[in-house]
């Protein structure tokens, strides 16, 4: 092989393997970005409690799917007053009357995945300050942090300097990009336990509620609620209310012997990744929940009563531990999508599909 040829493989695999794969979410003045462990990325505008959002979403890779959409009243705020986004939207104060041919639009809402129109969206308003409704001034976006939200996208996905960029276009083929990262793959769920026994469920039980090394709760074993399922035809997961907040209770996990004398082992939760709002891998289990028919173990942590921030995982048992295998995190409290919608920084491929928004 010439130097020349060596060194276009070189470039090349470099260029390849530049996709940027570590999860992410971050604010930028008046926008929030999400990326996960797949590159793919959505970007809108926040806070959302004043009802109207633009909310933007790509793939890596050649088959980007992307998706811009308008949205006015949430799920929390259910159906608002008002006439039809398409006639009554204002940037900066002047009327905006794009060309809606390839958008999906109903009365409050709007929706394009057509690459061009996106496109050409995008550049009427990337530059401006606010979009927002004739009829309601308070339903504003403001558009201060969006270019740099696209950029950072662009850069994460390898598309800058080319044109399938968002932001900084160049001459680089719009199919000349890194590919989506491999996404991990989940072990095969385990077969099905024996279901408890009465007796089981009985001794285990009151082994969690008494005699279980419990010394770091908060909760009097009195008020603690503790829940067992099987994990395999000889071992159980004992789930043990340790600390109770106004929304949130945190769990211990064991597993525990099914037959005495009880042999227990503390189970702990690592993340693959650092979270953006904290520096620990090792994750509490917050109002937890184990269905021993997919070995699958949700958590779901409030960032508030109303339950439109926090995170949410689900983790795969494996026959000894459990594998991360999604992991959804809002950090913004604004009323706008519930822990369904949020979005992903982690997720992964089954056996049978891959497992991704």
């Amino acid at each position: 092989m010439s130097y020349w040829m060596k060194t276009l493989f070189v470039l090349s695999f470099l260029f390849v393997a530049s996709v940027r794969a570590a999860p992410l979410q971050k604010s930028f003045s008046d926008w929030q970005m999400t990326c996960n462990n797949a590159a793919f990325c959505v970007v809108r505008n926040i806070p959302g409690d004043n009802g109207l959002v633009m909310t933007i979403s790509r793939h890596a890779g050649v088959n980007d799917r992307p998706l811009l959409r308008i949205d006015y009243g949430s799920a929390y705020s259910g159906e608002l007053p008002g006439g039809a986004l398409k006639d009554n939207l204002l940037i900066d104060q002047r009327r905006l009357r794009p060309d809606l041919k390839h958008w999906t639009v109903e009365p409050h809402h709007l929706a394009t995945s057509n690459a061009i129109a996106i496109d050409e969206f995008l550049d009427l308003v990337i530059e401006a300050k606010s979009l927002q409704l004739t009829f309601d001034p308070r339903a504003l976006i403001s558009l201060r942090g969006m270019k740099a939200a696209l950029l950072l996208m662009d850069d994460i996905q390898g598309r800058v300097n080319g044109m399938s960029a968002w932001v900084k276009r160049g001459d680089r083929a719009s199919w000349d990009v890194p590919p989506q990262p491999a996404l991990p793959r989940l072990p095969p769920t385990p077969q099905q336990p024996a279901a408890l026994t009465r007796e089981e469920t009985s001794g285990l039980i009151d082994y969690g509620t008494w005699r279980i090394n419990t010394d770091s709760c908060s909760l009097d074993p009195m008020r603690r609620e503790v829940s067992v399922s099987p994990l395999t035809d000889h071992k159980a997961l004992l789930l043990v209310s340790c600390e109770m907040g106004a929304y949130n209770m945190i769990d211990l996990a064991f597993e525990v012997t099914r037959t005495q004398p009880y042999i227990a082992r503390g189970i702990s939760l690592t993340l693959p990744f650092t979270p953006p709002t904290t520096n620990e891998r090792q994750l509490e289990l917050i109002n937890a929940e184990y269905d021993a028919a997919t070995g699958l173990l949700y958590t779901f942590s409030k960032g508030r009563g109303l339950g439109d921030c926090g995170t949410a995982t689900r983790w795969q048992f494996d026959g000894n531990n459990f594998v991360l295998a999604e992991y959804a995190q809002e950090s913004t409290c604004d009323a706008w999508h519930s822990s369904d919608d949020w979005p992903t920084l982690w997720v992964s491929q089954s056996n049978s599909a891959t497992q991704q928004r």
